[in-house]
Formats: C-alpha cells, sequence, structure tokens
C-alpha cells in the first residue's frame, strides 16, 4: 500500500482533480469536502499527510490540522490556498505544517510538496526511532541485574544524572563501563547534548593531547588544518574518559589543570575556551595503588573521583547470567535474523559454572557463537573463549541459586560436587589414575571420561605434595 493522503477542499471538482493526480502517482487517496467529514475520515483511518484547502466554510485549513493533530499527533499537512500572504505563511509553518502551494498550481508543484514532505516525515521517523532506541539501551533498567550490587548502582545513577557532578566509575574489563556512562548521560538534563568517549589508554600521549584539546592550524608538521577536539566536541553535553588511569603523568597535569578552570586551549593557540561538560571517567586500574607508587597525581584522583561507581564482576552476580541470557537472544536474533527461543538446561548450567573473566562482554561473545553455530531454535552447544581451570572446583557444591529452575540447580550441584570430588582424590594420588579409581571405586574408563569432561590437568597434579590424610 502506498502513501495515504487525505485531500479536503470544499470545491468537488478540485478535490477529484487532486485525486486523479495523486492516484495516478501510486498514492492512496481519500477525499472530503467540509471540515466535518474531513473529521469522520481522520477518526477512522490513519494518513500520512493531510492535504488541505486554507478557506472552507466553519473550520479553516489550520484549525483543522490542529484537530487532526490531536487525532494523529504525527501527521503532516500541506496546506493549499489561493490567498495566500507571508504572514499567513509563516503561521502555519510555525503551526507545523510541512508546505504551503499557492493555487492555480501546476500537478509537478504538488507532487514535489508531497514528496519533500514524505522526506521529512521519514527523518523524523528515524529520529524518533533513533531516541526510543538510545532511550530503552541506556534506561536504568537495561543495565541488566538483580544482584544487589547492582541495585546501589541502580540508585546511584538515579541521584548522579540530574547534576553535574563528576563521576568516577571502576570494574574489570567488560563490566559495563561505558554501558553505565550513557545511562548517567541519557537520563540527566543534558540528554539530548553529545556524549563525546575516548579511550584514554589507547593513545599516545601527543595523541591524546590532540584528541583532547584540538590543535590550530600550523601547531606542529602536518596540522594543515584546525581541528577541534573532543573537549569542545562535548560542549552541553558529555566526556567519557575510558581508561582514565592510563594517562601519563603530563597529561595528568594538563587534565587537572582543565577540571579546576573549566578552561582549556587547543594545541597550538592562546584563546581560552570554556568548557561546559559533565565529566565521566572510567578505569579498571587500581588507582589509589598506583598513587602510593607516585605513578598517578592524588590531585587529580580527587577531582574524578566525587562519586564513584564500581561495577562488581560478573562471577561475584551470576544470578544476572539467566537475566542477560533473556536480554541478548532478541538483540542476536535480529542481527542474526534467527529465531532461537531458549538454552538446554546444561548450557544455563555451564553458563553459570564459566568464571567468565571478560564478564559481560565475553558472555555476549559467547552467546553470538553460540547463534553462528546453533541449528533450530534452542541452543544445545557453546565454546568458551578460554578453557575453565580446576580453581573453580573449590566453590562449594551446597552453593545454589534458587532464582533458576529446580531441575538446573540440581544438575549445577551435582556436577560441582563430582568435580570437586574428582579433583581432590586425583590430588591425593599425585595424579595417578588407577589409583584414584581403586581408591575411589570409580570405573577407570568414567573417571577417564570424567576427567576429559571437567578438563582436569592430571600431569599437574603429578607435581603437587600429596594432601596429607588424617
Amino acid at each position: 500500500m502506498g502513501h495515504r493522503i487525505l485531500v479536503v477542499d470544499d470545491q468537488v471538482s478540485f478535490c477529484n482533480h487532486i485525486l486523479t493526480i495523486l492516484v495516478n502517482e501510486g498514492y492512496d487517496v481519500m477525499v472530503a469536502h467540509d471540515s466535518a467529514q474531513a473529521v469522520k475520515r481522520l477518526s477512522a483511518h490513519s494518513f500520512d499527510i493531510l492535504l488541505t484547502d486554507m478557506k472552507m466554510p466553519g473550520v479553516d485549513g489550520l484549525e483543522l490540522f490542529q484537530i487532526a493533530r490531536k487525532i494523529d499527533l504525527h501527521i503532516s499537512c500541506v496546506i493549499m490556498t489561493a490567498f495566500g500572504t507571508i504572514s499567513s505563511a509563516v503561521n502555519a509553518i510555525k503551526l507545523g505544517v510541512t508546505d504551503y502551494i499557492q493555487k492555480p498550481f501546476e500537478p509537478e508543484a504538488l507532487l514535489m510538496a508531497i514528496e519533500k514532505t514524505l522526506r521529512e516525515r521519514r527523518m523524523l521517523q528515524e529520529i524518533r526511532s533513533l531516541r526510543k532506541e538510545v532511550n530503552q539501551r541506556y534506561a536504568f533498567g537495561n543495565i541488566i541485574g538483580k544482584n544487589h550490587k547492582m541495585q546501589i548502582i541502580y540508585n546511584l545513577i538515579q541521584k548522579v544524572a540530574p547534576s553535574d557532578t563528576r563521576v568516577f566509575i571502576t570494574g574489570e574489563t567488560g563490566v559495563g563501563k561505558e554501558l553505565v556512562a550513557k545511562a548517567i548521560h541519557f537520563n540527566s538534563p543534558r540528554k539530548n547534548r553529545p556524549f563525546v568517549g575516548i579511550n584514554c589508554g589507547a593513545l599516545s600521549e601527543t595523541l591524546l593531547e590532540a584528541e583532547l584539546f584540538g590543535y590550530e592550524q600550523g601547531a606542529f608538521t602536518g596540522a594543515t588544518r584546525t581541528k577541534i577536539g573532543k573537549f569542545e566536541y562535548a560542549q552541553g553535553g558529555t566526556i567519557f574518559l575510558d581508561e582514565v588511569g592510563d594517562i601519563s603523568p603530563r597529561m595528568q597535569v594538563q587534565l587537572l589543570r582543565v577540571l579546576q578552570e573549566k578552561k582549556f586551549e587547543r594545541v597550538g593557540g592562546n584563546r581560552s575556551i570554556d568548557l561546559d561538560v559533565k565529566v565521566i571517567s572510567a578505569t579498571n586500574q587500581d588507582v589509589p595503588d598506583k598513587i602510593k607508587r607516585g605513578e598517578y597525581r592524588m590531585e587529580l584522583f580527587y577531582r574524578l573521583n566525587v562519586v564513584p561507581i564500581h561495577i562488581p564482576p560478573l562471577r561475584e552476580r551470576t544470578e544476572d547470567i539467566p537475566l542477560l541470557v533473556k536480554h541478548f537472544i532478541p538483540m542476536l536474533n535480529k542481527n542474526f535474523n534467527q529465531n532461537i527461543t531458549a538454552l538446554t538446561a546444561q548450557v544455563m548450567a555451564q553458563l553459570m559454572q564459566y568464571p567468565w573473566p571478560g564478564n559481560v562482554r565475553e558472555l555476549e561473545n559467547v552467546l553470538e557463537r553460540a547463534f553462528v553455530i546453533t541449528e533450530g531454535d534452542t541452543i544445545d552447544t557453546i565454546h568458551f573463549s578460554r578453557t575453565m581451570t580446576g580453581a573453580t572446583v573449590e566453590e562449594s557444591p551446597y552453593s545454589v541459586n534458587i532464582d533458576i529452575p529446580f531441575s538446573v540447580a540440581r544438575g549445577m550441584v551435582e556436577k560441582r560436587f563430582e568435580k570437586a570430588y574428582i579433583y581432590e582424590s586425583l590430588k591425593r594420588c599425585e595424579g595417578n589414575v588407577t589409583k584414584t579409581a581403586q581408591s575411589t571405586g570409580i570405573n577407570t574408563r568414567t573417571l577417564w571420561r570424567k576427567i576429559k569432561e571437567y578438563e582436569l590437568d592430571t600431569a599437574r597434579l603429578r607435581s603437587q605434595p600429596p594432601a596429607s590424610v588424617t
């Protein structure tokens, strides 16, 4: 179906003439000859464009458009009139009318006005969709987690977002530091201004200086034009200084001066530029330890670390894994054009047991890999980025997550107990599988299969002293 247009004009012959022109161009057109009939059409059908005469008995074209906007907030309007003036055109545009054409007009002029209006509608729809996507992605509820530590983070975001207080986010790589920074920005009064991020640890000192502050033409060899830096791009909005714990001592001094004075100069420039940005920084470094070693300026740390937010690693909030999986599945289905609906209990148990050194980012990558290789609507096999080590077997077999199905939880406990039992038995027998089988009563072939399944390193256990037996 083509774009739908409602044509309103009290001159029946003219209305039918417009109808013929638009139908020939493939548009879906309805007509009305007065405002009352037009309101009935608007109430019963959905239209992209209201094409209306300005002067009509009773309600005029602008008044009809205002009524139409109450019925459909996003309907567009083109006004036709034989009595056009500059002031009436300006007034129409102020009220939201897209175009204004004066009678009599050639068919080409009408079609151009319709095409222009449809282009504007597409642009506005894209803006609305983007804004909705941004608001959804960075709303508090989409920083996934019901763990009590995550609840504290939600409360901090809610409290700090309305102000310009500086925020210092810490956490391991992959926990979602930038996601929290964007949530703060997009829930703040600055949400309609730029969010500008920069990875400070990925750039050399010279490049970082140029990227942050910009430079004037001729400031150094190769500076053939003036370049605006990240601080300037972020004016009125938020700048996110990621990996700020990695910057050099000289850059620490420069950044401290900018934060103190709220002014900066481009490289090679003399003019001070006033700074109006919210500063959010993040690091995976232990900055207090770096301060003790004389590698980081205490004054800068205090300037940045006004409101600290620490994001816990995924291994400390395993109860959030099912929620994260539920969050990622629709996204990955859209990206890969698939219809995966579930994971097997065994796969979920594996996800819950894995230590996740790469945190949420690694979980997303593991699921993405599973989407690539899965046939059907259920993920029954996953491959981790790294090998699980014997360190995880020390977890208590009685540690359970009651927020997952009983069958899954029972399987996880059984697996943890089995793995821990076999590991400790092998360690006591110095990695000798035959002795372990004899002492435990487990069939040798079964024991070898379990060793392979749990990826236990018998060679390493041979080098360890036997556990004392009392």
